[in-house]
C-alpha cells in the first residue's frame, strides 16, 4: 500500500512540475476553452467485460503547435465481472462514477487555422466518487492513476479525438482477501466544442 502511495505521489508531483513548466513557457501563447462529451468502453484486464459508458467535462488548451491540455471530466464506467471459478459466485454488473483529471501534452502535425491534426499524451487521474459494490464484498481504490494517448482532428471550433487509456487499481474480492493490483483499459471517442478559440 505504501509503495502504491509513493508511486501516486511521484506521478502527481511530476505532473505539477510539468504543468508549471508548460504554463511558464506558453504564457503568451494561444488559449482555448471548451466543452466535450465522450463515449467510453472500459474494463479490468482478465476480470471484467467492456460495456459502453460516458464522460462529460471541460478542457483548456494553452499553446499553438505544441500545447498543454488539462481537463476535468465526470466519468461513468460500466463493465460486467466475468465468472472466475470459485472466486465469484455470480456475474456482477460493475458501475463506477469518477471525477477525471487528464493533463495532456499535444502536438499538431497539421496546424492550419481551421483544420488541425494532433497527437496527445499524458497522465490521467480518476477519483472515484461512487460505485455499486456496497454489500458485494468487492472493493476498489479511491484513485486510479495511469496514462492516456490519442489522435484527433480540429475543424473550425470542433475537435474529435480517439484515445486509449490504461490505469492501475487495487482490487479486493472480499473483506478478508488481500488486495491485488489490476490494470484497467479504456477506449474513448470524444467530441468537443471550443467556446473560446
Amino acid at each position: 500500500m505504501k509503495k502504491m502511495q509513493k508511486k501516486s505521489l511521484l506521478i502527481a508531483g511530476l505532473s505539477v512540475l510539468l504543468i508549471n513548466v508548460m504554463t511558464v513557457s506558453t504564457a503568451k501563447a494561444q488559449f482555448s476553452l471548451g466543452i466535450k462529451g465522450s463515449a467510453n468502453a472500459a474494463n479490468y484486464v482478465d476480470l471484467t467485460k467492456k460495456k459502453i459508458g460516458w464522460e462529460a467535462g471541460i478542457f483548456m488548451r494553452l499553446g499553438d503547435r505544441f500545447y498543454f491540455q488539462p481537463e476535468v471530466n465526470y466519468v461513468f464506467k460500466r463493465s460486467s465481472i466475468l465468472e472466475l471459478g470459485d472466486e465469484i459466485a455470480e456475474n456482477v454488473q460493475l458501475k463506477q462514477h469518477f471525477i477525471s483529471v487528464p493533463a495532456l501534452l499535444g502536438y499538431h502535425f497539421v496546424n492550419n487555422e481551421n483544420f488541425k491534426f494532433h497527437l496527445t499524451i499524458g497522465p490521467r487521474f480518476d477519483f472515484k466518487i461512487a460505485d455499486n459494490l456496497d454489500g458485494s464484498g468487492w472493493q476498489t481504490n479511491a484513485v486510479q492513476w495511469g496514462g492516456q494517448v490519442g489522435l484527433g482532428i480540429d475543424f473550425w471550433r470542433f475537435t474529435l479525438d480517439v484515445s486509449y487509456g490504461i490505469a492501475a487499481d487495487r482490487f479486493k474480492y472480499t473483506a478478508t482477501s488481500e488486495p491485488s493490483t489490476k490494470l484497467t483499459n479504456m477506449f474513448l471517442a470524444s467530441l468537443g466544442f471550443k467556446i473560446v478559440k
